[in-house]
C-alpha cells in the first residue's frame, strides 16, 4: 500500500489546448499541481512505479466549491501518478475518488492510497 499526502488546494485537470498551457492561468495551475503530485508522492517514499493492477482511492479536502467535477479530480490524480508511482494508469482496476468540505485553508490536501490488487 502506498499512501500519498498532497498539501494545499486540490486543483481539477482543465480543458487546454497546446496553446493555452502557455497562456492560461488554470492550465499553468493544474500542470503545476500535476507535477506536485508527482514530488509528493517520491517525498512520501514512492520509489519505482508498482507492476500490475492497482486500486486508486483519493479523497479531496477542500473549500466548499460548487464547480469542481470528481473526474477531473481523478486525472488531474491518475495523470500526475502515472510513471512514478505506477507504470501506467491502464493498471487501475478500481478507483473511488470523493470530496470533502473543510472550512480552513490550511486543511485543504488531497489524500490518494494505491494498493495492489491480488
Amino acid at each position: 500500500m502506498i499512501k500519498i499526502i498532497v498539501p494545499g488546494r486540490p486543483v481539477p485537470a482543465v480543458r487546454m489546448t497546446q496553446r493555452s498551457k502557455y497562456v492560461s492561468t488554470q492550465a499553468k495551475r493544474y500542470l503545476a499541481y500535476k507535477e506536485q503530485v508527482g514530488w509528493d508522492a517520491k517525498a512520501c517514499g514512492v520509489k519505482q512505479p508498482v507492476e500490475g493492477d492497482i486500486t486508486v482511492t483519493a479523497i479531496a479536502y477542500m473549500m466548499p466549491v460548487p464547480d469542481v467535477d470528481v473526474d477531473n479530480l481523478a486525472k488531474a490524480y491518475l495523470d500526475g501518478l502515472n510513471k512514478i508511482a505506477y507504470i501506467d494508469d491502464k493498471q487501475v482496476m478500481k478507483l473511488t475518488v470523493e470530496k470533502r468540505w473543510v472550512f480552513e485553508e490550511k486543511e485543504q490536501r488531497s489524500e490518494i492510497i494505491i494498493e495492489s490488487v491480488s
